[in-house]
């Protein structure tokens, strides 16, 4: 499985309202190369709603990315990498890599 510590801003344009975090938050990662990875984002401190534009620290936990998957993308995932979150095409926002971790079974 693949850990992020990230920074991430989610996009007024493309989402209507701001994101509650105590639901489950688990929007496609895209590292760049267009293959979306389901991902559960964990905001780091104790917010109750995600607003749109502002900038929150979270960690990603992405349980597809097995190590085959890292094969593809393990060049892609690096500290002050980039990341889109998205929900198919639709861009719901950004991110920068600020650490990582990989664990194999």
């Amino acid at each position: 499985m693949l850990k992020l510590d990230a920074r991430v801003i989610f996009d007024s344009k493309n989402l209507s309202h701001d994101l509650s975090a105590k639901n489950i938050l688990r929007p496609g990662i895209n590292f760049g190369n267009n293959l979306l990875f389901s991902g559960t984002i964990i905001p780091s401190a104790d917010v109750e709603v995600l607003v749109r534009d502002a900038q929150y620290s979270v960690t990603i936990e992405l349980p597809t990315v097995d190590e085959e998957a890292f094969e593809h993308i393990g060049d892609l995932v690096k500290i002050g990498g980039n990341i889109t979150l998205q929900l198919a095409s639709k861009i719901l926002g950004k991110g920068i890599i600020e650490d990582f971790t990989f664990e194999t079974e």
